[in-house]
């Protein structure tokens, strides 16, 4: 069976996304599974053994009609026999209807509903994992999808080792990703300060770690400004980065990407969230989950998060 899959959102999205591949292979055992998803999420998907094809593809904005037609030639040559969207576009909606896959099945809203050949309801209280697991039933998948699982290529696991050992961090490190949450929320400069200050003070042959991406550009350089020795690593690839957290000690960060691939891949986090909701099909079920910590806000917010108290936790985990 031939399955694809329009899958809109970032990289947060995308891991979301991954039980849900992961289950389609596992239960449909010929199964080719073609994914569609936004440029800049792309790469996540080297880290999925389940997933046969990649096609970027730019959701939400005005694409022109070559966009167009290029997604539709892709879709009509692959000859797919299912396809799960999590979009409500119209213009998404009449491409997959003119497309002739003959099992359409997406949410509820819209074109959609006219143009699909089953829908589910959308649940703006429910997580966007469960949701998608939703679409399964419709193809007589009753089951729970699993744990978030990845694969990391062993290129990408060799070029970390190398960065690592010219950055000195072959006795371990503790890494921190000061980077945005999925919602778009930040724990506050000073906070990160605090927090990794006290660490290499309590830790002195222990090196902190920032992960420098595009989205931590501006918080490296606000914490490396008052913490001059703090260390940096900027992963190329999504697999660098998922090798750079399975090598370390700790990995401290936000409600983001790299605390679901840290559960994943096992290795020790704490959490940081503005409350106490989070995903559980990407933090729970998989391995020992005393690994991941999670500490909510009070108030929940964010940057209310009191750098004591996570500290606190930090130090009660580890004695």
């Amino acid at each position: 069976m031939r399955v694809l899959a329009l899958v809109p959102g970032g990289i947060d999205d995308q891991l979301r996304f991954f039980p849900i591949v992961n289950q389609l292979s596992s239960e449909f055992k010929t199964s080719e599974i073609t994914v569609v998803v936004s440029p800049e999420a792309k790469d996540i998907y080297s880290l999925s053994k389940a997933v046969t094809e990649v096609v970027p593809y730019t959701f939400g904005v005005s694409n022109s009609p070559a966009d167009k037609a290029n997604l539709l030639g892709i879709v009509r040559d692959r000859d797919f026999d299912v396809v799960l969207t999590g979009t409500q576009s119209w213009s998404v909606a009449i491409l997959l209807w003119l497309s002739g896959i003959p099992t359409r099945l997406g949410f509820a809203g819209g074109a959609n509903n006219w143009l699909l050949t089953k829908t589910v309801p959308l649940k703006a209280d429910q997580p966007l994992s469960a949701q998608y697991s939703t679409l399964l039933h419709q193809l007589n998948v009753g089951s729970p999808p699993p744990p978030l699982t990845i694969n990391v290529p062993q290129g990408d696991i060799a070029a970390v080792e190398a960065m690592g050992k010219a950055a000195n961090l072959e006795g371990g490190y503790v890494l921190a990703y000061p980077g945005p949450t999925h919602a778009g929320d930040s724990y506050p400069i000073q906070a990160w300060v605090s927090v990794l200050k006290d660490f290499q003070q309590r830790q002195p042959d222990l090196p902190v770690v920032l992960i420098q991406t595009s989205a931590t550009a501006d918080p490296v350089a606000a914490i490396q400004a008052q913490l001059p020795s703090v260390k940096t690593m900027e992963p190329e690839t999504s697999g660098q980065l998922a090798a750079l957290i399975a090598g370390a000690n700790l990995l401290i960060s936000v409600d983001s990407y790299p605390l679901y691939l840290a559960k994943a891949l096992d290795v020790y986090a704490l959490g940081l969230l503005g409350a106490e909701e989070v995903d559980a099909a990407l933090v729970t079920g998989n391995g020992d989950d005393q690994r991941l910590v999670t500490i909510a806000s009070k108030t929940g917010q964010l940057a209310d998060l009191d750098p004591t108290t996570v500290l606190q936790t930090i130090w009660s985990e580890a004695a």
